[in-house]
């Protein structure tokens, strides 16, 4: 048996806001299911570092990007007890992942913590950055509850999701336009 209608696929818009009405019906189903909404897509540089090349040919290397930030991923509440974590963060992880098409990493899981290495080749008297970072997702949760079909929606619990997708890494020359979105343009907007 399906779900209620708010819990439709298509009832989570990328940073929209969803009215819920003063009484929901049940529709039929009993159970509990996860709705997500507020959900935000955002480029996130967890490592950096600038470099320059004062010779007068190129120079190749691998280069050390130092940690910037930890992306960790899980949920936190604003409603209902946290004692079902794991299991939250697995179903809403889930709806997260399946509204933006991404995949998303593991409960708890963090983004690397350690200097990383990237090769790059720079250009005579040119500034280059190396960097990697991921995509973090965020959305607003609820675990919604129907004793029976014929009863109407109880919020259980409520809160925000977060999770991060795999690395990216980039390599950006300072003095050459960068995509629009992309962690590359991040990069060079912050960091050259």
């Amino acid at each position: 048996m399906a779900t209620p209608a708010l819990a439709a696929p298509d009832e989570s818009i990328s940073g929209g806001v969803i009215g819920t009405p003063a009484a929901i019906s049940c529709g039929g189903f009993a159970g509990s299911y996860y709705t997500v909404t507020n959900i935000s897509k955002v480029k996130k540089v967890t490592h950096a570092s600038k470099h320059y090349n004062g010779t007068s040919s190129n120079s190749t290397a691998t280069y050390s990007s130092a940690k910037q930030q930890t992306l960790t991923a899980g949920v936190t509440y604003s409603a209902g007890v946290s004692a079902g974590g794991t299991a939250d963060f697995r179903a809403v992880a889930a709806k997260l992942g399946a509204n933006t098409r991404l995949d998303l990493a593991a409960s708890g899981s963090k983004t690397s913590g350690s200097t990383l290495s990237i090769s790059a080749t720079i250009k005579p008297k040119k500034y280059v950055v190396v960097a990697a970072g991921n995509t973090q997702v965020t959305g607003k949760w609820k675990k919604n509850y129907c004793a029976s079909g014929n009863s109407g929606v109880v919020v259980k619990a409520s809160g925000t999701g977060k999770s991060h997708t795999i690395r990216e890494t980039a390599t950006v020359q300072c003095d050459l336009s960068q995509p629009s979105g992309s962690l590359a343009g991040l990069a060079k907007s912050r960091y050259c």
